[in-house]
């Protein structure tokens, strides 16, 4: 299911990397996203389509930046 969805939003025009967790899958860019509300809801349905329930996207392809102390 992964290879098709990642397939299909190249098809678009969107460079993501998936990983998949059950029916969640994380949309990792190839490079730092800046995409538009319309982008990622036309994103989001691409991968509701290919039967995901649940889309996450990161922003940046190295991950989240998380506080330290």
């Amino acid at each position: 299911m992964n290879e098709s969805l990642e397939q299909r939003l190249r098809d678009e025009g969107f460079a993501y990397r998936t990983e998949v967790r059950d029916r969640l899958v994380i949309l990792v860019p190839e490079e730092t996203a800046d995409l538009a509300r319309e982008q990622r809801l036309h994103v989001t349905r691409i991968a509701l389509a290919e039967g995901f329930t649940h889309v996450a996207m990161e922003l940046d392809p190295e991950g989240a930046a998380l506080p330290r102390d």
